[in-house]
């Protein structure tokens, strides 16, 4: 007679079932929470809240795996004028409005579309970051941020000027005679001996590093004739001004190096002895100027709708006082440099209304660790309602607010590249650097007239030695967007912000703002308050228990939960699969879950003597024998009329009298009141019967196993 397999195994449900998940296997749950899929597709299973500006976003089980849930983690892509007010759904609430928003990068793709005002070569608006004043003619144009970083920019500053046609050097102390002038090339003659000079002209600017390539032929001289190209600023003079020029002494072809040293507009071969020689091919090969910024404008705009500039951009007329953004022919690298003695850009005085509400972002480097120097100065009066930050006062950087009783010591002062976050609300200030809070100062009535705003300097002095590269401002306490701005700016320019919210570095953490049901019952578990979610991603990292991704609660106060079922409530019997591990096991109660209502079934750890045990608690405690420890384990639970049981790994610990108490809404990782016996360790998942689930457990057990390695 034939006998079928599941008739000679008492009709329990066989465990090599290949390829079924645990809700094909026993279909009916009522709730079921993991972050793997317990059913067929790719069910979506948490929603995560990133620490650096709290956004959120769901994610299946695949998302999970994959490794996209951490890239989204350790991501925070969105510029500061981009970035959204939170709302119950992440960071989708109104744009934050900046007062003011100035870098070399662009700040969002709701940069303000601006005119180029006062561009030497005109050109149609665009969002522009800064107009450049280069020193070979002092020519000004606007550039974007693109053109900053593709080559336009220095292309513009390191521009060729216009060789003019060759000019015999005039007045009493020129004895040259010359001919065959042109823009390329002249001959001269001596003969009378004595000073003499013939050249180009040409403009250039001090520092300017010009290389002339020429051809001379013809040489002839009795008395060592010497000439030497020389930057003139006159074509009466011979004072050198470009150094660098051959003092050629026969025929042949010559490439020169000339620095100037101050600022000419010819260059000039020039000799005080008899001959004569002809000069041929002229020709400037590159010229590497200086360029300084005359106005940072202003990315920020005032509206929702982004389509109203500010304008509130940084400018300094003074050419002598513009900061450096190409030393040499090159980009500084880390953005404008000021050079500690009179460089600013004038920023409006009524950028913030009061420094009672008011919040700047600053990026800044110190070049020097003396002296009293500011980098950035939202106000100043003489004696109170100062709002200054990026301060090096006697060797230390400061926030200054309100006066130098009130100023904030953020650190002793070094020459790093650091971010400088200042804030003040209605009833404190508080400075940071690099995303660490470095104290708080009271609140002072700061509503007088505020004046002598400026960046690279504080009113007329304190004037900042080193480098700028951003600076957001805005008339309101960002306490609350902190962290989304810093994160933002820190990985941009690579400052090590605290783990936990450096996207940077990837030291993100990411937390469960939602456990989602896959029993399709829709029995969803939530924590609403961030302080409270556990832990999905740390510093980064995918939160692991022996290479499966995990939810880590801390002990404390993070819990899940729901207060009441879909089904209303569930009556017995309930069977409960849990796979949980303990990181502190020791003189304290905790547990895996609980039911809403006062008359609980869960699974708790057990504060006994020793290590204490586990436990169940199905109307009263019953506890194993079982010491409790760190290790991981599968905990099922049946609880059914008259009795019930715990097992651990299979093996069965306890049975009780559970009593007939109904079941309404679930805890996870804490008590049915959720203030005490939090779960301080791992719970990987959790599958929740209203039915007795004996029969179909040996595979449900199997299959958890197979997925956890557990026993």
């Amino acid at each position: 007679m034939h006998v079928s397999l599941d008739s000679a195994l008492g009709r329990q449900r066989r465990l090599n079932s290949v390829g079924e998940s645990v809700l094909q296997i026993a279909p009916s749950a009522a709730a079921a929470y993991s972050l793997r899929r317990l059913t067929g597709g790719d069910p979506k299973v948490v929603r995560v809240r990133r620490g650096s500006d709290n956004h959120e976003q769901d994610f299946t089980a695949s998302g999970v795996s994959s490794g996209a849930l951490t890239s989204f983690v350790n991501a925070q892509v969105v510029a500061p004028l981009d970035i959204q007010a939170l709302s119950a759904t992440g960071r989708d609430g109104d744009f934050l409005i900046a007062k003011a928003a100035y870098s070399l990068r662009s700040l969002g793709t709701r940069q303000a579309t601006l005119g180029a005002i006062g561009d030497t070569v005109a050109r149609a608006p665009g969002k522009f970051v800064a107009q450049v004043r280069r020193s070979s003619d002092d020519a000004l144009k606007s550039f974007t941020a693109d053109e900053v970083t593709d080559g336009t920019l220095l292309s513009f500053v390191n521009e060729i000027q216009t060789v003019g046609t060759a000019v015999n050097g005039t007045g009493s102390v020129d004895n040259y005679t010359v001919s065959n002038l042109s823009t390329t090339g002249f001959s001269a003659d001596n003969s009378a001996g004595g000073t003499g000079s013939a050249g180009f002209p040409y403009v250039f600017g001090d520092d300017d590093v010009i290389i002339v390539k020429y051809t001379v032929t013809n040489f002839s001289s009795t008395s060592s004739l010497s000439p030497q190209i020389r930057g003139v600023s006159a074509t009466n003079s011979v004072n050198t001004v470009a150094g660098g020029g051959t003092a050629f002494t026969a025929n042949g072809t010559y490439t020169d190096t000339l620095t100037a040293t101050a600022d000419g507009t010819h260059l000039m071969f020039a000799d005080g002895n008899t001959g004569s020689y002809t000069i041929s091919d002229f020709e400037i090969v590159s010229h590497s100027s200086n360029g300084f910024v005359k106005t940072w404008y202003d990315q920020s705009v005032t509206n929702q709708a982004g389509d109203t500039a500010t304008g509130n951009h940084a400018v300094q007329a003074t050419a002598g006082s513009q900061p450096k953004i190409v030393e040499a022919g090159s980009l500084l690298a880390d953005g404008l440099t000021f050079d500690g003695s009179d460089d600013k850009l004038d920023i409006p005085n009524d950028l913030i209304a009061s420094i009672n509400s008011a919040s700047s972002f600053l990026v800044a480097k110190s070049n020097t660790l003396s002296g009293s120097r500011i980098a950035l100065a939202l106000s100043h009066s003489t004696s109170n309602f100062r709002f200054y930050s990026g301060a090096l006062l006697s060797s230390k950087f400061h926030f200054g607010y309100q006066n130098t009783a009130l100023k904030i010591e953020l650190s002793s002062a070094d020459t790093n590249k650091h971010l400088f976050t200042s804030i003040a609300g209605s009833s404190n200030a508080e400075g940071f650097l690099d995303g660490t809070s470095k104290g708080t100062a009271s609140s002072v009535d700061g509503k007088s007239t505020l004046s002598s705003g400026g960046i690279g300097a504080i009113n007329t002095g304190n004037f900042w030695s080193g480098t700028i590269e951003e600076v957001v401002v805005y008339d309101t306490d960002q306490s609350d967007n902190r962290t989304a701005i810093e994160a933002n700016i820190g990985e941009a320019y690579s400052i090590d912000l605290p783990s936990g919210v450096d996207p940077g570095f990837d030291q993100v953490d990411g937390f469960v703002e939602t456990w989602y049901d896959q029993s399709g019952n829709g029995n969803d578990v939530t924590q609403a308050t961030s302080s409270k979610q556990p832990k999905i991603v740390n510093a980064g990292s995918l939160v692991t228990v022996g290479s499966k991704a995990s939810l880590n609660f801390d002990g404390s106060d993070d819990f899940l939960e729901r207060e009441t079922y879909t089904q209303g409530t569930l009556s017995q019997p309930n069977t409960f699969f849990a796979v949980a591990k303990l990181d502190v096991y020791t003189d304290t109660g905790r547990k895996i879950f609980d039911s809403h209502n006062s008359s609980a079934r869960n699974i708790l750890f057990l504060s006994t003597a020793g290590n204490g045990q586990f436990a169940h608690f199905a109307g009263t405690t019953q506890a194993t024998g079982e010491d409790a420890d760190a290790d991981r384990h599968l905990f099922t639970s049946l609880i059914n009329g008259a009795s019930s049981s715990l097992r651990i790994d299979t093996a069965e610990k306890t049975t009780a009298n559970p009593g007939t108490q109904d079941m309404t809404g679930i805890v996870i990782a804490a008590n049915n009141v959720p203030t005490s016996t939090f779960w301080d360790g791992d719970i990987q998942e959790l599958i929740i019967y209203n039915s007795d689930q004996t029969a179909n457990r040996p595979a449900i057990e199997a299959n958890i196993n197979n997925q956890y390695d557990i026993y």
